[in-house]
């Protein structure tokens, strides 16, 4: 009888462990290189955008994230610069590095933003590879709330108008945007299965 009902408790606290786990906030982790510092203006602005009571948001450059918290996040939304009409290497090296095994990102919700230097250089190109990655680690992805933010936010930030300024207004308000939609579908994940 003692021994049944040590076993009773512990699958009570187990149960009540899962049912507190998945009311607990949803984490939206926003990760970004940034060299010049104009990818970092726009995980700010998706940040700003996901920010709300009902979400936790990190903010962090990927040198400074550690495997843990990317296990923890239920969305990640990563921010990359064009080199070359690709995905920077620091960021493919980060995406590389991903744990694999059991697929532990499964159903975990994921975004991309990108700053190019200017018109036509590959913004779409650098957010389509990172969703490719994050589709590969069967994650849900998700693009912006516009049209034009389709496959996430980006900012031409090197040319014409855009040259030698802080990354502009428009672009900022579509950062926003996708951090927003983000947080709205990491609140709806988290009855999703893991």
């Amino acid at each position: 009888m003692k021994n049944t009902l040590k076993v009773l408790f512990v699958l009570i606290l187990l149960s009540y462990s899962q049912i507190i786990k998945g009311q607990s906030t949803p984490i939206v982790l926003v990760a970004y290189y940034s060299p010049t510092g104009k990818t970092q203006e726009m995980a700010e602005a998706v940040a700003k955008g996901a920010a709300s009571k009902e979400v936790e948001v990190i903010l962090l450059d990927i040198k400074d994230i550690t495997e843990a918290e990317l296990l923890q996040a239920d969305a990640i939304i990563l921010g990359s610069p064009v080199y070359n009409a690709n995905v920077a290497p620091p960021v493919l090296e980060f995406i590389n590095v991903w744990p694999f095994e059991g697929r532990p990102f499964k159903n975990k919700v994921g975004a991309a933003f990108t700053t190019g230097g200017g018109f036509s250089i590959g913004e779409e190109i650098v957010m389509l590879n990172i969703l490719q990655s994050m589709l590969i680690h069967g994650m849900v992805v998700i693009g912006g709330e516009e049209t034009e933010a389709a496959f996430g936010a980006s900012a031409i930030t090197g040319e014409g108008d855009f040259l030698g300024k802080p990354v502009h207004e428009l672009f900022l308000k579509k950062a926003e945007g996708l951090g927003k939609r983000v947080a709205e579908w990491a609140i709806k994940s988290k009855s999703f299965p893991r």
